[in-house]
């Protein structure tokens, strides 16, 4: 009886291992770069960001714990994320500044903050 009980444990030991080894952090976890901002009719992407002497437009990093680090237009910040039931991903950072959003069928995110400025990331 007691062979039985300990094999019983090892086989839903191993099953629970192998299920959090196969199971994956969220789509939205990783380091993302802003493709592109838009604000009103002005877009402005990577070549414009080039030419007023940005390396990037942008990074938006979304740790696991929670935690997220910002770089927009040469600015850093630091902050939090989370992603509702819905898929709306919402990121607070800097002095109660808040980006909300999702991530398209094509692994775009697409963020916009309170004054309708758009940003497209990818990974």
């Amino acid at each position: 009886m007691k062979r039985i009980l300990a094999l019983m444990l090892t086989v839903v030991l191993t099953a629970a291992i192998a299920m959090t080894a196969c199971s994956q952090a969220s789509p939205v976890v990783g380091f993302w770069v802003i493709n592109n901002v838009k604000a009103g009719d002005v877009v402005m992407d990577a070549k414009d960001a080039e030419s007023i002497g940005l390396t990037a437009i942008g990074t938006v990093k979304l740790q696991k714990s929670g935690k997220c680090e910002l770089e927009l237009l040469g600015e850093a910040s630091e902050g939090t994320w989370e992603q509702a039931k819905d898929g709306t991903i919402t990121i607070k950072y800097g002095n109660d500044l808040t980006l909300t959003g999702s991530i398209d069928d094509k692994g775009i995110m697409t963020l916009e903050d309170p004054q309708g400025t758009e940003y497209s990331l990818s990974k």
